[in-house]
């Protein structure tokens, strides 16, 4: 069961990291022949992405209440899968959560899903995942503090690695002359947004980590504490790519354009597979107790 829910917990979170991150770029980027054109392109992608997050979150609910119950029966139950969604405080994000992607998928099928409206709405999907993890174990005003803390994080992480792909594409489409003045702006556009995020990634995700630990202590004999550490260091090693990436090979493109470019690209599929295996742990990370 806790593989399940753990996978299914990831392709939702990976689902609603990109289809945030995507969307920002996408709305950020200059009007015009390379935004109309990454639009289109990136659209069937977006759909795919959220037709896989709901699909998900639809399946969070049985697992959860077969988890809850301690058999699969249960996920097939209409009153217990009722009582869960309705009853108890996971069920109440659950509808959340199940409501904010629909609005998604939804918006991606009509003429509404692009733009600024796309990013807004693919935000707020990201806010329902705020309030389902350890932040809900906590009551009073450190509960609410750990919440929006948790948010600023969602927000800050899912922008990160959901622009990933977005960047990739911008980095082929700057091959092509007359792409290349909007395709380079749109990569300088990620550079900006990429440092202000990865700032709220690691200053947001040290409040966090203290907020978890701050009552139970440190215990590397803990499988939770160790498995965040592992997370700690695959984020630091997407900074330092990053932070190549940028300082290292940008400044190069000029001299060594095509060396550059792919050196820039690798590293940053690389960053993809880290970010990827930081959704993993964060899925199973949710399930597990810090002590």
């Amino acid at each position: 069961m806790l593989a399940a829910f753990a996978l299914l917990r990831f392709v939702n979170y990976a689902s609603a990291a990109f289809l945030f991150g995507a969307s920002v770029m996408l709305a950020v980027v200059k009007p015009g022949k390379l935004a109309a054109l990454a639009g289109a392109d990136m659209k069937v992608y977006l759909r795919g992405a959220a037709f896989a997050g709901a699909l998900a979150a639809a399946g969070m609910l049985p697992v959860q209440a077969a988890t809850i119950i301690g058999n699969w029966n249960a996920s097939v139950d209409p009153d217990v899968l009722l009582t869960v969604a309705l009853h108890t405080r996971y069920g109440l994000m659950w509808c959340l959560r199940v409501a904010a992607q629909a609005i998604v998928l939804a918006m991606l099928f009509s003429r509404f899903g692009k733009g600024r409206a796309l990013a807004t709405v693919t935000g707020l999907a990201l806010l329902p995942f705020a309030l389902s993890g350890h932040a809900a174990m906590e009551e009073g005003w450190p509960g609410g503090a750990h919440a929006v803390v948790d948010m600023i994080h969602c927000l800050s992480a899912g922008f990160w690695l959901g622009a990933l792909p977005v960047f990739l594409y911008f980095l082929k489409q700057s091959r092509q002359p007359a792409l290349r003045p909007d395709a380079l702006g749109g990569l300088m556009m990620f550079s900006t947004l990429g440092h202000i995020a990865v700032a709220v990634v690691l200053a947001s995700g040290a409040l966090n980590t203290w907020l978890i630990l701050r009552t139970v202590g440190l215990d590397l004999a803990a499988l939770y504490q160790r498995l965040l550490l592992l997370k700690a260091l695959l984020v630091l090693s997407m900074v330092i790519v990053a932070v190549v990436n940028r300082y290292w090979w940008v400044p190069k493109i000029r001299a060594r354009r095509a060396d550059a470019m792919n050196r820039i690209r690798r590293n940053t599929l690389l960053e993809v597979a880290a970010g990827g295996a930081v959704l993993m742990l964060v899925a199973f990370l949710g399930l597990l107790s810090p002590q």
